[in-house]
């Protein structure tokens, strides 16, 4: 639940003001209210946030004129925020064209994802929003689904949401939205495309696609961010890029930086990199803590690859990851991670139970590095079994006792250890991290140290997963 702090870590800017004031727009000023607590900020790239601005509410479900969150969406000027009115009756707001506007900054809230959603015609193929502004579009409280961008002349990009800037999303859900290349081209970020930063802050990105007609190149079946991908409290599952011929990353692509924490990356496809394909330049810092890489499937490497700049791993688990092929280019790769040249490091994690399907589960690799790629002497508390890379003495490499992925009390899957597990107290915990990825109550170090992985086994905490909440399954699309 933090990030080098006890405290849930709260995205930079400063923050927006929450003045519920009578009628369809009211000014906000400087002086926070405790209202604002769970919202993000808004500013755009490089620019100081705003001293004052709009709140402008929609009052009703309908598509266009007065009241509607097309019409307030239209009447915002760069820094605004449109908002649900608390009284909103309805619950479904079904757009009949793609919303599209270029204020640089813009926030579109709702009252929460279980009671605000965002869905479009089926006529409709031109996605539900788009950003056309350079700065930063938040989304917060919300679902968005159904969305479909269909593209013949140029890539199909963000099938629910596409921003020439950045992108914040807040406590909601992107899910059931399709990004599809037609003739020849191809489709990048079913759900969601951002020409900068995607965040995720306690939101969900599953059930997206992103196809190609003629098995044309697809990439980040859930999310493609060109900015790199900032997740915190966040799952990214069950998203497929699906062609005949070359998809990377199911359930997202950057070749941006990124940053992971208390996070799942579960149940996701594509022929290459199931769970996620990430290449920034080279010299970015990129960290994935409190972490569970889980159920993804590829061709090749059916976790993730990691190539480009160095990698930071910390008290991850990735296992459960199922690649059909065990080579590329005559090179030996790894079911659940395959890093790039440079020297990683990788603390208290446990890569293993990977399979790769020309293998068995006890020879299958599950960490592998392309040329130049070494692990570091700061990599210590390791469970790694099968790697083509040398390993840090101490380290763990028999098979794993895991159960299967389930909530285990919380929101994002983890596989709880048994009290057999050779993982239970034999890892250690960085400076700072007092939960394991569930948050609290559930403490980071229980007993004599720290567990290596995700979860911490605590056997005196009894916790009952949430009768409402489901493990998401990759969809069937519909080409």
């Amino acid at each position: 639940m933090n990030r080098h702090t006890s405290t849930p870590r709260r995205l930079p800017l400063a923050g927006l003001v929450l003045a519920f004031v009578a009628g369809p727009c009211a000014t906000a000023g400087a002086a926070p209210t405790a209202q604002a607590i769970d919202t993000l900020p808004l500013v755009g790239q490089g620019t100081a946030a705003p001293t004052t601005f709009n709140i402008r509410f929609y009052t009703n479900c309908d598509d266009d004129g007065m009241g509607s969150l097309r019409q307030a969406v239209n009447a915002s000027v760069s820094g605004d925020s449109v908002r649900a009115s608390p009284t909103l009756s309805c619950s479904t707001i079904t757009l009949q064209s793609p919303l599209t506007f270029g204020q640089a900054d813009l926030d579109i809230q709702g009252l929460g994802s279980g009671r605000t959603t965002i869905t479009a015609a089926a006529s409709v193929d031109g996605g539900l929003i788009n950003h056309i502004g350079s700065g930063r579009l938040n989304l917060q409280f919300l679902t968005l689904t159904g969305g479909h961008k269909y593209n013949s002349s140029a890539q199909a990009k963000g099938g629910c949401v596409y921003s020439a800037g950045d992108v914040a999303i807040n406590g909601s859900r992107i899910t059931g939205c399709m990004a599809k290349g037609l003739g020849s081209q191809a489709a990048v970020g079913g759900g969601v495309f951002s020409e900068g930063l995607t965040s995720l802050r306690l939101s969900e990105v599953s059930g997206n696609v992103a196809a190609s007609a003629s098995g044309t190149y697809t990439s980040g079946g859930g999310m493609y961010a060109v900015g790199g991908v900032d997740m915190d409290r966040s799952v990214v599952a069950a998203n497929a890029a699906t062609t005949t011929t070359n998809s990377w990353g199911g359930g997202f692509t950057t070749p941006g930086a990124v940053t992971i924490v208390n996070s799942a990356i579960i149940n996701n496809q594509a022929r290459v990199s199931g769970g996620a394909h990430i290449h920034p330049a080279s010299g970015s810092v990129n960290t994935i803590t409190n972490t569970t890489v889980s159920g993804n499937s590829a061709w090749r490497v059916g976790g993730l690859t990691c190539v480009g700049g160095t990698f930071t791993i910390a008290s991850s688990t990735i296992t459960a990851n199922v690649s059909l092929f065990g080579d590329s280019g005559g090179r030996i790769i790894g079911g659940g991670l395959d890093l790039g040249a440079g020297t990683h490091t990788i603390v208290s994690t446990l890569v293993t139970g990977n399979l790769v399907a020309d293998a068995d589960f006890i020879d299958s690799i599950n960490l592998s590095g392309s040329s130049g790629a070494s692990l570091g002497t700061g990599g210590n508390h390791d469970h790694i079994s099968g790697s083509t890379l040398a390993l840090p003495s101490g380290t763990i490499t028999t098979p794993s006792q895991l159960l299967p992925l389930a909530l285990n009390g919380a929101s994002r899957p983890t596989h709880a250890l048994r009290p057999t597990d050779p993982d239970v107290d034999a890892g250690s915990a960085p400076s700072g991290q007092t939960y394991d990825q569930r948050g609290a109550p559930f403490l980071r170090t229980v007993g004599a140290q720290a567990d290596i992985g995700a979860f911490e086994l605590d056997p005196d905490l009894i916790f009952r997963d949430a009768f409402d909440a489901s493990i998401p399954t990759i969809p069937v699309p519909s080409l």
